[in-house]
């Protein structure tokens, strides 16, 4: 019998001589041998160990702030536009300051607030502020600190909210903290001094304690009104998942919310920012915030030459389809695990919003962190690590994509809710035939 001997190739690319010495089987060369194992590495990810996820990540982090740090020094410690570092942070500091001196009405009226700008920020331009007199009132105490004082206060605090809700996702605080900072959108919400990772700690943080403290689940969700695009679908899903109190709780957040902002800042505020709503939209239906810096399918499309009301109808068609998604997963009689149904309702929220921009891709962050969770407590499917680790990487590319005027971001969105989709229908699979069993007769 013909002996093959031991040698570090896989014995299925080799073939066997009477010698007994062992050699490439035919058309199966040395490049054949170094991708023969490549789709089933994809598939399974095994390319992803637990010292790669620091690692390379920490290169990423590194890399970011060196960039960083060289672009500043270039340009006398601005931004190459002349803006300050943290440029959006502009308009929050300023209406904080504003609403400590008085004037809270200030920030709704541009004929006011761009000359409150410009007289700090000569070289920066116009920055809106379309946020509800609530948001306001949690800035307030940024008014009273210096600009980059205020600036890192905002960073350390809202990221510190949102380390938190990760780690108590992931439950490894070390690893978390790493891939948290290394994951690019959190460079976009620092470098524009943005709130996305408020959001991600408010709505990832309503999620991860819905199941066993639905009531503070409930005022998360009620803070998160600060910005309402963000939430459009949450209402959904607490209904289809009976969630009372947590709707109660959030339902009377926001009154106190609106109450106590409307003391504190005078009535007069909320109507100020109910009449700037037209400025709003047409922000979103102008591009005058740049089409290429959003991350909606209806940004994407406008960007591509779609008219506004076909691009809005494809838009509003996408969002009722994942919204449907979203009531069928949480449907409880449907056996759908709380992490992926929470990974498919944040990044639900990103698709179901026309006005989303780069940044808000923190949200990913979360619901990252949801679909890892579940993987590791009952194993992955084929591929949802690769997938996962190109998520992690892409807001990256994004810039480039950004500059070349290429819709990227709703592509990336919607990979990882079909990614979070595709592990409801497997686990509604499961699910199904247990339930499907009738008693013998």
């Amino acid at each position: 019998m013909e002996r093959l001997t031991q040698c570090s190739t896989p014995a299925r690319y080799l073939e066997p001589t009477p010698g007994g010495v062992c050699r490439h089987r035919p058309n199966e060369g040395i490049m054949a041998n170094l991708f023969a194992g490549l789709p089933l590495g994809l598939s399974q990810g095994r390319w992803i160990t637990r010292d790669r996820m620091v690692a390379y990540p920490a290169m990423m982090l590194v890399l970011t702030v060196a960039a960083t740090v060289f672009v500043l020094w270039s340009n006398g410690g601005v931004m190459p536009n002349g803006a300050p570092f943290g440029t959006d942070f502009v308009s929050y500091w300023v209406a904080a300051r504003e609403a400590l001196a008085g004037n809270p009405l200030v920030p709704y009226d541009r004929a006011l607030f761009e000359p409150a700008q410009r007289a700090l920020f000569p070289d920066a331009g116009y920055f809106a502020f379309f946020y509800p007199p609530h948001f306001l009132a949690y800035m307030l105490p940024i008014g009273a600190l210096p600009f980059y004082a205020a600036l890192g206060a905002w960073m350390a605090v809202s990221f510190g909210a949102c380390l938190w809700v990760l780690s108590r996702i992931s439950g490894n605080a070390v690893q978390t903290l790493v891939l948290a900072l290394a994951f690019p959108a959190a460079f976009l919400t620092i470098a524009h001094g943005q709130n996305a990772f408020l959001s991600a700690a408010l709505f990832g943080g309503g999620l991860a304690l819905l199941p066993k403290r639905p009531v503070l689940a409930g005022i998360l969700f009620g803070l998160l009104t600060y910005k309402p695009q963000l939430g459009l679908l949450i209402p959904l899903a607490l209904l289809a998942a009976g969630q009372w109190r947590a709707i109660a709780a959030a339902g009377a957040t926001l009154g106190l919310l609106v109450a106590g902002s409307a003391l504190l800042l005078g009535p007069q505020v909320w109507i100020a920012f109910l009449a700037q709503s037209d400025q709003a939209m047409e922000a979103l239906t102008l591009g005058l915030v740049g089409w290429q810096k959003m991350i909606s399918a209806y940004a994407g499309l406008r960007l591509s030459g779609v008219p506004d009301g076909a691009a809005m109808a494809a838009h509003a068609a996408l969002a009722i389809a994942v919204a449907a998604s979203i009531v069928w997963a949480w449907l409880p009689q449907n056996g759908i695990a709380h992490e992926t149904k929470a990974a498919l309702l944040l990044t639900g929220a990103l698709i179901a919003t026309p006005f989303g921009l780069n940044y808000d891709l923190y949200l990913l962050a979360p619901a990252l962190a949801f679909v890892a969770a579940r993987g590791l407590a009952a194993g992955f499917l084929p591929y949802e690590k690769t997938v996962m680790a190109i998520a992690f990487a892409a807001p990256f590319l994004l810039l480039v994509a950004m500059s070349a005027r290429f819709p990227m971001a709703p592509v990336l969105v919607l990979a990882v809710f079909a990614l979070a989709l595709r592990r409801a229908w497997c686990e509604h699979a499961d699910h199904a035939p247990e339930s499907a069993i009738q008693p013998a007769e």
